[in-house]
């Protein structure tokens, strides 16, 4: 189907509207909608454009969306500004599918969790009762896995790495010796994620100011993710080098490598560590994305006013928000143990993993056999047998 969009400015001393015309080229009716540009809540330079919510008539929820700054009203700068489009409501699309198909499989590795497809479905018009759910297991041995959900560090300092909480250089610190604990007893690669660059940024430098670095270095050589995706390939190549060359009892004091990612970064998706590249995979806090963004609020408020609350209570906005979150870990904590006699220790590092609204998301080959540990000593004395009894056989 082809539309004119046509926005036509209004003069008003304290508003700045403007008239968005939706002309459908099929249809001789002529939809107007107005828009209007409010000072953003958090810095008053910034300028958010709502759109009515009439735009959401028949569920097609076509979604005005864009940041202008105080600068960009200025007519020289409307070329700075955009207009965005997003589709709240995919059933509409699929809709048609179910309608006429028999039946019809969702298949995927990384489709936990699943109450996104359930929401999918049921705004398609399909029953909850002819939804079937299948899962498999892993091909790995059940000793081949360690999951681990841990609270709090040596010092016994909790982990709650909420976005309010996480510059909390006691925090930091106690991160640092964790993972520093943890490349005492891990063999080969260990691969941590961070929730951000802009955190993992934070972290190192401080890690540098403080010693940490040095101590962690002593027994794993560090590696960054790289900022240009044309550096990938040569990081990746230089931290097998290391654990390859540092494989056994170690050289020089070494005994592997470490690897500093992002979730949702260039080594989240699509690389594998597999075998002596990621004997240990470290997720530091829930990733969860940023809230106020004005797309990821539109499809919230969306889901929240369409479809009914869950049994606890939560909206179904909020728990679009936290599949988001829980999805972008699944994947990272996903790049380890590739065949099925690969081993590997998973580390989740916030107090937070241990609430079971949280880890049943995880996969269930991974979420069947998590351990909460509210202490750091017992985790780390199983994740050193682990190893022992791994270099046994």
């Amino acid at each position: 189907h082809l539309y004119t969009l046509c926005i036509v400015p209004h003069h008003h001393h304290t508003l700045h509207l403007y008239t968005l015309c939706i002309v459908p080229h099929h249809h001789h009716t002529l939809h107007l909608y107005t828009l209007c540009i409010m000072p953003h809540t958090i810095t008053p330079s910034t300028f958010t454009l709502f759109a009515s919510p009439s735009l959401h008539h028949h569920h097609f929820t076509i979604v005005t969306i864009t940041y202008l700054t105080s600068t960009m009203l200025a007519a020289d700068n409307l070329q700075t500004s955009s207009l965005k489009f997003l589709l709240l409501n995919p059933a509409v699309h699929f809709a048609s599918i179910l309608q006429e198909a028999r039946a019809v499989v969702v298949a995927g590795g990384t489709m936990q969790p699943m109450s996104e497809f359930y929401q999918l479905f049921q705004s398609a018009g399909v029953s909850p009762e002819r939804i079937v759910e299948f899962s498999c297991g892993h091909v790995i041995p059940p000793d081949h896995l360690l999951p681990l959900c841990l609270s709090k560090g040596p010092s016994g300092v909790e982990f709650d790495f909420t976005y309010q909480n996480r510059d909390n250089t006691h925090l930091i610190d106690e991160l640092g010796r964790t993972i520093a604990n943890l490349c005492m007893v891990v063999p080969g690669g260990v691969v941590c994620f961070f929730p951000s660059y802009e955190y993992e940024k934070k972290v190192h430098a401080h890690w540098s100011s403080t010693g940490t670095l040095e101590k962690i270095g002593k027994k794993k050589q560090v590696f960054r993710e790289p900022p240009a995706a044309s550096q990938v390939d040569h990081v990746l190549s230089s931290f097998a080098k290391c654990i390859q060359f540092n494989a056994g009892d170690g050289n020089q004091g070494l005994n592997g490598a470490l690897l500093l990612s992002v979730v949702g970064g260039k080594l989240s998706e699509g690389i594998n560590f597999s075998d002596e590249l990621g004997r240990c995979i470290i997720m530091v806090g829930l990733p969860y994305p940023n809230i106020t963004s004005p797309e990821l609020k539109e499809k919230m408020d969306y889901l929240s006013s369409t479809m009914p609350k869950c049994s606890d209570g939560r909206t179904a906005g909020q728990v679009y928000c936290d599949n988001l979150c829980m999805k972008a870990v699944n994947q990272s904590i996903g790049r380890s143990i590739r065949h099925s006699k690969d081993y590997a220790t998973i580390v989740l590092l916030d107090v937070r993993y241990s609430k079971p609204s949280i880890h049943k998301k995880l996969p269930t080959w991974i979420g069947s056999s998590l351990v909460i540990h509210p202490n750091f000593g017992p985790a780390f004395a199983s994740i050193r047998k682990f190893f022992t009894d791994k270099k046994k056989r």
